[in-house]
């Protein structure tokens, strides 16, 4: 509960400290998070759903279409839930000047690929339900092919959309780990720039 009234410090942080201090904020926040989210992760858990689908309940050479359609939901949360979060005073705007970004590079590339990883491996175990169902449809379809029964019970397609809808819902808030730590990166980058700001100022 401590932590849930604990406002962002806005400090300078190095990247290891934006990465573990990011989750501590996401997890001491969660209760505030979903309750500002859980609308859109409906959302974003259908369309994932529909696009993990496609390619297994349908036909496999929906498979290109599916991963588009993969890539627009998860860029389309990020926006819903970072516009929802904002309304809701949990982040705040930073404003950065321009081309502040490439002096930075380094920071924000490494608070970025350690998240990923994070984000890669908690999507694969909370996946593993939706996997095996993935890989039973699709042993089901060859042996189908081959002249085989289908083996499968008639709700199947019901049976896999859901897990599919569940293991997305689940996956909306792995993927949503990745904005705190990166957005204490965004608050170092910008208290680092005003202090430097600063000292050439005083040094004139």
């Amino acid at each position: 509960m401590e932590a849930e009234k604990k406002e962002i410090e806005i400090k300078l942080r190095s990247s290891q400290a934006c990465i573990r201090e990011g989750y501590q904020l996401y997890t001491g926040n969660f209760r505030k998070i979903f309750r500002a989210t859980w609308w859109a992760a409906i959302v974003f858990a259908v369309i994932t759903a529909v696009a993990q689908g496609m390619p297994v309940l349908i036909s496999p050479t929906l498979l290109v279409p599916a991963l588009v359609l993969g890539v627009v939901a998860v860029v389309a949360w990020f926006v819903a839930a970072k516009w929802r979060l904002r309304k809701q005073q949990v982040l705040k705007p930073i404003a950065l000047r321009g081309g502040i970004w490439m002096r930075h590079f380094g920071k924000l590339t490494l608070v970025s690929m350690v998240c990923l990883f994070i984000v890669a491996i908690l999507t694969l175990l909370t996946s593993l339900p939706a996997v095996i169902l993935i890989t039973a449809n699709w042993q089901s379809q060859i042996g189908m092919l081959n002249g085989d029964a289908s083996g499968m019970p008639d709700n199947v397609k019901w049976l896999s959309l859901g897990a599919f809808a569940i293991a997305g819902f689940i996956q909306a808030y792995v993927w949503l780990t990745m904005v705190l730590p990166l957005y204490l990166a965004k608050i170092s980058i910008s208290v680092q720039d005003k202090e430097k700001e600063d000292f050439n100022k005083k040094t004139i």
